[in-house]
């Protein structure tokens, strides 16, 4: 397992660096502190496995690298990490695949159970920070902040189409739509599927038994 980690405090990086390497077997753990140096890790002949990446990177103001990774194949293995929870930031990422936020201020065990949670294909925020995330007005199916691949599953999820069948239409692995429902699940602060369509349908409407039509 080949980890890279971006972070412009070296001490910082080779902590968390180290904390790695000693807790989760196979590790080949990499501290990289520009966002130069990053880009040609992550466009070598094997790209890491994983990222940590710091989203208050001097050198990147504007958050490009972030932007690519939401972008490309490793959105889905992408881990931030800040000492600052910048929300608006966070809340985005997640729409777009990233799987989780560890605070700089986390303790080794918080840092373990939260990687270990991400490689088990669930998102991990800090509990803290779970009800922040939660959409203070309601989408009602809104999918503007979604990125296009998120949004055409979540219609598909809220048309009632099991994995299998969003797999099949959208030339996707069943793993890889499993991942992706996650991820829509906590960029709406849900917890399964049914909470998704009552957050974003509402509950059904009955039957009328007067209506004769």
């Amino acid at each position: 397992m080949n980890i890279l980690i971006v972070d412009d405090h070296p001490l910082t990086g080779q902590g968390l660096a180290a904390l790695l390497m000693a807790n989760t077997a196979g590790a080949r753990v990499e501290c990289v502190h520009r966002v130069t140096e990053a880009r040609a890790r992550l466009h070598a002949p094997t790209p890491p496995d994983w990222v940590f990446l710091d989203i208050q990177l001097p050198d990147d103001p504007r958050r490009t690298l972030l932007d690519e990774l939401r972008d490309g194949p490793l959105a889905a293995r992408t881990i931030l990490i800040s000492a600052l929870a910048n929300l608006p930031v966070i809340r985005a990422a997640i729409a777009s695949g990233v799987r989780g936020f560890i605070p700089k201020s986390a303790d080794p065990a918080m840092v373990l159970e939260g990687f270990a949670c991400i490689r088990r294909g669930q998102i991990y925020l800090p509990a803290a920070l779970s009800g922040l995330m939660a959409d203070p007005v309601g989408s009602h199916a809104d999918t503007r902040s979604l990125s296009p691949r998120l949004a055409e599953i979540q219609l598909h999820v809220l048309r009632g189409a099991p994995n299998k069948v969003i797999a099949r239409d959208l030339g996707l692995s069943e793993h890889t739509v499993k991942e992706y429902i996650s991820s829509i699940l906590a960029f709406h602060s849900v917890r399964n599927r049914l909470e998704l369509v009552l957050k974003l349908q509402g509950p059904p409407v009955p039957d009328d038994p007067l209506d004769t039509v």
